[in-house]
């Protein structure tokens, strides 16, 4: 199915165009050059992004999560065209606007089931939404899309860039805003870029409020709006980043008691409640459930497109449920996480995109090797222990690479998901080794 139309690339030098003299006067402000040229860089690789990716789903794949958004956005704008009233379909959730779909799509509908999730309906209202100020055009709007992730992802940058002091402020930009897979997987009208830009503007106004003690009421609306948008959409994104403020601010109160007794008893009690929590928590639905969406998304495909078979989704994962026991997780999680960060491998990429990915891979590996070499192992334990910000990234990273490793199947849908963890991974690399470097000076 044709979605990238004549219209479209007319309008995108004029969209780009627009987008570039918004992002230049914005750029003026920076009394920095480099950091005024990081800017207009990661701006242009972010846009870049939108258009390849858009390029990528339509005339190599042929499908994508983004069209069967750009649909539903669609579908909802028809109903509202016909009646006004059907404004109300914005309110709805998955499930209600499932039931409208039926009524006039039927049931052989290309979204039924998919329109019916509520995360999926989400995306689909930002995209109608977009689309009053793209024209409908499904390349215009993956460029709005692809804005508001460069907008949270620099806003995230600039919290990590004053953590590290200003040092390295180059390495920091191709970390955390110049790496392929970031500005690639996080552009198009797909949930990672609203997830992307949302965890940025989230990370950046928390920062603000508990390290600057500088918050005023507007960042605290849109702070829970955006941890409502992107728990809407991915709710363990919000879960984990719970836990792992919760710890580290914990972290932080223990570090400040001068009583080890009294340290040695809050840090039992908190492992106790932790352990009772996991034990009488089913998380084996919520596991589960993660894994089901990801399965019943291939099968959606695979059912909406015959060429879906061209792309072997089943290759180096094998879909089955996950045994969600402490025990099973404890034993499974080292490898899992590992798998995560490190896959795929140079020798199991079968494509060009998987070899990408695997390039980017090794490279990751390599330099975490580096670091732990040169830290000689422990002494990663002791920065754990001693810097709060070492403590959050390393919590947050090697939780997410062990529910996203847990519950996905393929590497095309590993590396898009895990695009969320990388930046606090690669700002963990780049920040223990400027504090080396430091200490060699």
């Amino acid at each position: 199915m044709q979605h990238i139309t004549i219209y479209d690339y007319l309008l995108l030098p004029l969209y780009l165009f627009l987008f570039y003299i918004l992002v230049k006067r914005k750029s003026l402000k920076f009394t920095s050059p480099e950091l005024r040229n990081i800017f207009l860089i990661a701006f242009g690789l972010r846009m870049f992004g939108s258009v390849a990716y858009s390029l990528m789903i339509q005339y190599y794949y042929g499908y994508g999560d983004a069209f069967g958004y750009y649909m539903g956005g669609n579908f909802i704008i028809e109903q509202i065209q016909n009646d006004v009233g059907n404004l109300k379909y914005f309110f709805y959730s998955g499930a209600e606007i499932q039931r409208v779909y039926i009524n006039e799509e039927g049931s052989a509908g290309l979204l039924n089931g998919y329109i019916a999730t509520t995360a999926s309906y989400t995306v689909m209202k930002a995209s109608a939404l977009i689309s009053v100020l793209s024209f409908n055009k499904f390349l215009i709007s993956s460029l709005f899309f692809a804005l508001f992730s460069f907008a949270g992802q620099w806003k995230l940058f600039t919290v990590f860039n004053d953590i590290n002091k200003g040092r390295n402020q180059k390495l920091m930009a191709i970390a955390i805003l110049y790496t392929p897979a970031i500005w690639f997987w996080s552009s198009g009208l797909i949930k990672e870029s609203l997830c992307m830009g949302g965890l940025g503007f989230i990370a950046s106004i928390l920062y603000n409020a508990i390290v600057k003690k500088r918050i005023g009421v507007t960042d605290w609306v849109l702070f829970f709006v955006f941890v409502y948008f992107v728990y809407i959409i991915k709710s363990y994104i919000i879960l984990i980043l719970a836990a792992t403020l919760f710890l580290t601010l914990l972290f932080l109160f223990l570090q400040r008691l001068k009583l080890f007794v009294l340290k040695l008893f809050l840090l039992i009690v908190t492992v106790f409640i932790l352990l009772l929590v996991t034990s009488l928590y089913d998380f084996s639905g919520q596991i589960n459930e993660l894994a089901k969406q990801s399965i019943s998304q291939i099968e959606h495909f695979q059912l909406a497109y015959h060429n879906i078979q061209d792309e072997k989704i089943n290759a180096a994962f094998k879909i089955e449920l996950i045994d969600p026991t402490l025990g099973n997780l404890v034993l499974r999680t080292p490898m899992v996480i590992l798998s995560c960060l490190f896959r795929p491998f140079l020798w199991e990429s079968n494509k060009l995109i998987i070899l990408m990915s695997s390039l980017e891979s090794t490279f990751l590996l390599l330099c975490t090797l580096f670091l732990l070499i040169k830290l000689k192992v422990f002494g990663l334990f002791k920065l754990l222990v001693e810097d709060p910000y070492v403590f959050f990234c390393f919590v947050f990273s090697m939780i997410l690479a062990a529910i996203i490793g847990f519950t996905t199947f393929n590497f095309g849908t590993m590396t898009r998901y895990k695009i969320v963890l990388l930046p606090f991974y690669y700002f963990l690399l780049v920040y223990i080794y400027s504090n080396l470097k430091k200490k060699k000076v």
